[in-house]
């Protein structure tokens, strides 16, 4: 039976979300205003499976497909929030488990860097795909274990404040995510971002 590591149903993309997630997929582009749902699990050859099932039963579409050394990835999404929420019901049916054995969020990194400095901010942004950090921006950092978890953190951060979305990476050992924006609205995002991640119920590792 295969093990439920991460399962993350996002009611609503983002727009920066969206953006920065299509920029990353190899499949289907999501828009905002999308539901979206991520699922990881062990072994990761399984996720091709539990991709046919979600594909067949509902009209979602995958953004993402991975399967790694030892995790297997897939996020699927579509404008009828019923769809996702179908395809995560067979798939939870399929492998004989509840959202709840899935693995709760384990926070490995969180900071925040005070008016970095210019040439640290150009740095980050050689390497990104998102929005740019401007010298003097207060920058929040988030390393997290399931990695899928990163994508609800930066997707409600979003929605609840004013930051500029970064750099966002969500498969692999752990998840990352780079919000920039004034000091007090990154202290808001860091707020929303821990309560979100302890919100998600599951079993520890």
């Amino acid at each position: 039976m295969p093990e439920l590591r991460a399962y993350c149903h996002i009611d609503r993309l983002q727009p920066q979300f969206a953006s920065l997630f299509a920029c990353r997929c190899r499949g289907f582009l999501p828009v905002e205003g999308m539901a979206s749902l991520f699922v990881e699990v062990i072994p990761g050859i399984e996720i091709n499976r539990l991709t046919d099932i979600a594909l067949k039963v509902t009209n979602s579409r995958p953004g993402e497909m991975i399967v790694e050394r030892r995790y297997g990835m897939l996020e699927i999404h579509s404008f009828d929030q019923e769809e996702i929420l179908h395809a995560g019901r067979m798939i939870l049916e399929e492998i004989g488990l509840k959202e709840e054995d899935r693995l709760v969020p384990k926070i490995l990194a969180t900071s925040i860097v005070n008016k970095i400095d210019p040439y640290q901010a150009v740095i980050i942004n050689r390497n990104s795909r998102g929005m740019l950090i401007l010298g003097g921006d207060d920058v929040y950092l988030l390393e997290v274990t399931p990695a899928a978890y990163s994508s609800i953190a930066a997707n409600e951060a979003e929605k609840h404040c004013n930051v500029r979305l970064v750099d966002l990476s969500f498969f692999g050992a752990a998840g990352r995510l780079y919000l920039a924006g004034t000091e007090s609205e990154v202290l808001a995002a860091a707020s929303k971002v821990v309560e979100t991640l302890n919100s998600l119920t599951g079993r520890k590792e």
